[in-house]
Protein backbone atom coordinates (compact mmCIF):
# COMPACT_ATOMS: atom_id res chain seq x y z
CA UNK A 1 0.00 0.00 0.00
CA UNK A 2 2.85 2.40 0.83
CA UNK A 3 4.55 1.84 -2.55
CA UNK A 4 1.32 2.69 -4.39
CA UNK A 5 0.93 5.87 -2.30
CA UNK A 6 4.56 6.84 -2.96
CA UNK A 7 4.08 6.32 -6.72
CA UNK A 8 0.93 8.46 -6.72
CA UNK A 9 2.72 11.20 -4.77
CA UNK A 10 5.63 11.12 -7.24
CA UNK A 11 3.29 11.35 -10.24
CA UNK A 12 1.38 14.24 -8.62
CA UNK A 13 4.65 16.06 -7.88
CA UNK A 14 5.88 15.63 -11.47
CA UNK A 15 2.54 16.87 -12.83
CA UNK A 16 2.70 19.90 -10.53
CA UNK A 17 6.29 20.72 -11.49
CA UNK A 18 5.64 20.38 -15.21
CA UNK A 19 2.62 22.70 -14.91
CA UNK A 20 4.87 25.35 -13.36
CA UNK A 21 7.58 25.15 -15.99
CA UNK A 22 7.96 27.52 -18.94
CA UNK A 23 6.45 25.46 -21.73
CA UNK A 24 5.59 28.16 -24.24
CA UNK A 25 8.69 27.94 -26.50
CA UNK A 26 8.00 24.36 -27.60
CA UNK A 27 10.56 24.18 -30.42
CA UNK A 28 13.31 25.83 -28.34
CA UNK A 29 14.24 28.46 -30.94
CA UNK A 30 14.14 31.34 -28.41
CA UNK A 31 10.97 32.90 -29.83
CA UNK A 32 7.36 32.06 -28.98
CA UNK A 33 5.56 31.83 -32.32
CA UNK A 34 1.90 32.65 -32.92
CA UNK A 35 1.17 28.90 -33.03
CA UNK A 36 3.00 28.23 -29.74
CA UNK A 37 1.22 31.18 -28.08
CA UNK A 38 -2.18 29.94 -29.28
CA UNK A 39 -1.44 26.45 -27.90
CA UNK A 40 -0.39 27.95 -24.54
CA UNK A 41 -3.62 29.95 -24.40
CA UNK A 42 -5.80 26.92 -25.26
CA UNK A 43 -3.96 24.70 -22.77
CA UNK A 44 -4.19 27.15 -19.88
CA UNK A 45 -7.73 28.46 -20.39
CA UNK A 46 -6.99 32.01 -21.56
CA UNK A 47 -9.85 34.50 -21.25
CA UNK A 48 -9.96 36.48 -24.52
CA UNK A 49 -9.65 40.25 -24.35
CA UNK A 50 -12.42 42.49 -25.67
CA UNK A 51 -11.82 43.76 -29.20
CA UNK A 52 -11.87 47.52 -29.63
CA UNK A 53 -10.16 50.61 -28.24
CA UNK A 54 -7.63 50.11 -25.43
CA UNK A 55 -5.88 52.80 -23.40
CA UNK A 56 -2.47 51.76 -22.10
CA UNK A 57 -0.44 53.61 -19.50
CA UNK A 58 3.11 53.07 -18.36
CA UNK A 59 4.38 54.39 -15.02
CA UNK A 60 8.06 54.03 -14.25
CA UNK A 61 9.16 53.93 -10.61
CA UNK A 62 12.87 53.34 -11.06
CA UNK A 63 15.39 54.13 -13.77
CA UNK A 64 19.09 53.29 -14.07
CA UNK A 65 20.97 55.42 -16.57
CA UNK A 66 24.75 55.65 -16.50
CA UNK A 67 26.13 59.11 -15.65
CA UNK A 68 22.83 60.91 -15.04
CA UNK A 69 21.63 62.80 -11.97
CA UNK A 70 18.28 62.39 -10.22
CA UNK A 71 16.62 65.32 -12.02
CA UNK A 72 17.59 63.97 -15.42
CA UNK A 73 16.39 60.48 -14.42
CA UNK A 74 13.00 61.90 -13.39
CA UNK A 75 12.70 63.61 -16.78
CA UNK A 76 13.54 60.36 -18.58
CA UNK A 77 10.93 58.40 -16.57
CA UNK A 78 8.25 60.98 -17.38
CA UNK A 79 9.12 61.23 -21.08
CA UNK A 80 9.34 57.46 -21.59
CA UNK A 81 6.03 56.89 -19.78
CA UNK A 82 4.34 59.59 -21.87
CA UNK A 83 5.84 58.28 -25.09
CA UNK A 84 4.98 54.61 -24.47
CA UNK A 85 1.44 55.26 -23.20
CA UNK A 86 -1.39 55.68 -25.65
CA UNK A 87 -4.30 54.13 -27.49
CA UNK A 88 -4.50 50.96 -29.52
CA UNK A 89 -7.20 49.27 -31.56
CA UNK A 90 -7.45 45.51 -30.96
CA UNK A 91 -9.20 43.66 -33.77
CA UNK A 92 -11.61 40.78 -33.20
CA UNK A 93 -8.97 38.32 -34.47
CA UNK A 94 -6.17 39.79 -32.32
CA UNK A 95 -8.36 39.87 -29.19
CA UNK A 96 -8.30 36.06 -29.10
CA UNK A 97 -4.49 35.98 -29.49
CA UNK A 98 -2.95 39.44 -28.87
CA UNK A 99 0.33 39.91 -30.67
CA UNK A 100 3.48 41.28 -29.05
CA UNK A 101 3.16 44.68 -30.79
CA UNK A 102 -0.04 45.30 -28.78
CA UNK A 103 1.83 44.97 -25.48
CA UNK A 104 4.98 46.73 -26.72
CA UNK A 105 3.48 50.21 -26.32
CA UNK A 106 3.64 53.23 -28.61
CA UNK A 107 6.90 53.56 -30.52
CA UNK A 108 7.61 49.82 -30.38
CA UNK A 109 7.72 47.95 -33.65
CA UNK A 110 8.59 44.51 -34.87
CA UNK A 111 8.00 42.97 -31.43
CA UNK A 112 8.31 39.26 -30.76
CA UNK A 113 7.60 37.12 -27.73
CA UNK A 114 10.58 35.46 -26.07
CA UNK A 115 8.35 33.93 -23.40
CA UNK A 116 4.60 33.64 -23.05
CA UNK A 117 3.13 31.78 -20.09
CA UNK A 118 -0.49 32.02 -19.06
CA UNK A 119 -2.61 30.28 -16.46
CA UNK A 120 -6.17 31.61 -16.27
CA UNK A 121 -5.79 35.37 -15.89
CA UNK A 122 -2.14 35.24 -14.70
CA UNK A 123 0.37 36.16 -17.44
CA UNK A 124 4.16 36.20 -17.58
CA UNK A 125 5.71 37.30 -20.85
CA UNK A 126 8.97 38.57 -22.26
CA UNK A 127 9.15 40.63 -25.45
CA UNK A 128 11.84 42.19 -27.57
CA UNK A 129 10.88 45.22 -29.70
CA UNK A 130 12.64 47.43 -32.20
CA UNK A 131 12.48 51.19 -31.68
CA UNK A 132 13.69 52.46 -35.04
CA UNK A 133 16.92 54.45 -34.79
CA UNK A 134 16.70 54.45 -30.98
CA UNK A 135 17.73 50.80 -30.69
CA UNK A 136 15.75 47.97 -29.13
CA UNK A 137 13.90 47.19 -25.93
CA UNK A 138 13.68 43.99 -23.88
CA UNK A 139 10.54 43.91 -21.75
CA UNK A 140 9.30 41.53 -19.07
CA UNK A 141 5.65 41.77 -18.06
CA UNK A 142 4.20 39.86 -15.12
CA UNK A 143 0.64 40.34 -13.89
CA UNK A 144 -3.02 39.76 -14.51
CA UNK A 145 -5.18 40.13 -17.57
CA UNK A 146 -8.94 40.13 -18.02
CA UNK A 147 -11.34 40.75 -20.84
CA UNK A 148 -11.58 44.50 -20.04
CA UNK A 149 -8.30 45.37 -18.30
CA UNK A 150 -4.79 44.28 -17.42
CA UNK A 151 -2.00 45.25 -15.03
CA UNK A 152 1.63 44.17 -15.25
CA UNK A 153 4.79 44.76 -13.28
CA UNK A 154 7.26 45.88 -15.93
CA UNK A 155 11.02 45.43 -16.25
CA UNK A 156 12.34 47.24 -19.30
CA UNK A 157 15.86 47.36 -20.69
CA UNK A 158 16.33 49.83 -23.52
CA UNK A 159 19.49 49.45 -25.61
CA UNK A 160 20.28 52.90 -27.01
CA UNK A 161 23.32 53.27 -29.30
CA UNK A 162 24.45 56.63 -27.85
CA UNK A 163 23.65 56.00 -24.15
CA UNK A 164 24.06 52.25 -23.66
CA UNK A 165 21.60 50.30 -21.51
CA UNK A 166 18.79 52.07 -19.69
CA UNK A 167 16.95 49.95 -17.10
CA UNK A 168 13.44 50.85 -15.99
CA UNK A 169 10.96 49.31 -13.57
CA UNK A 170 7.31 50.19 -13.24
CA UNK A 171 3.79 49.19 -14.15
CA UNK A 172 1.75 48.92 -17.32
CA UNK A 173 -2.03 49.11 -17.19
CA UNK A 174 -4.61 48.74 -19.90
CA UNK A 175 -8.32 49.49 -19.97
CA UNK A 176 -10.88 48.70 -22.67
CA UNK A 177 -12.77 51.85 -23.77
CA UNK A 178 -15.31 50.53 -26.24
CA UNK A 179 -15.23 50.45 -30.03
CA UNK A 180 -12.30 51.64 -32.12
CA UNK A 181 -12.70 55.20 -33.42
CA UNK A 182 -9.96 55.24 -36.04
CA UNK A 183 -7.69 57.66 -34.15
CA UNK A 184 -5.77 55.00 -32.27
Amino acid sequence: MIKKTERLAAVALLAFLSACSDNSDVDGDGTVSRTERAAEMRRDGYLAMQPGRWRMNFTFTDVEVPRLGEGEKANIKAELAKGASGLSCLSEQDAAKPGPDFFGGNGAEDCSYKQFDIAGNRVNMALVCGMGDLGKADMKLDGTIGDNDFQFDTDLMVHVPMAGKIKLKGTMTGKHEGECRGDE
